[in-house]
C-alpha cells in the first residue's frame, strides 16, 4: 500500500497548488493531473491487493 498512498498524496499535493476562485479551481491542467494520479493510485492499490492477498505475481499483468 505504500505505493498508491504515495501517490495519492502526490495528487493532493498538486491540488493545493492550484489557486480556487468561488471553490472552483482556476486551472484545469493540474486538476486533471491530480486525478490522473489519482487513477494511478487506484490502479496500484489494485495490484497491490491481488499480489498480497491473491499470491498472483506481477509477471502475469497485462502489459499495455
Amino acid at each position: 500500500m505504500k505505493e498508491s498512498i504515495r501517490y495519492l498524496n502526490n495528487a493532493k499535493e498538486i491540488l493545493k497548488k492550484i489557486p480556487i476562485e468561488e471553490n472552483v479551481y482556476t486551472d484545469v491542467k493540474p486538476v486533471r493531473e491530480a486525478f490522473g494520479t489519482v487513477y494511478l493510485s487506484i490502479l496500484e492499490a489494485i495490484n497491490e491487493y491481488l499480489i498480497s492477498e491473491k499470491g498472483l505475481k506481477k509477471k502475469s499483468f497485462p502489459n499495455l
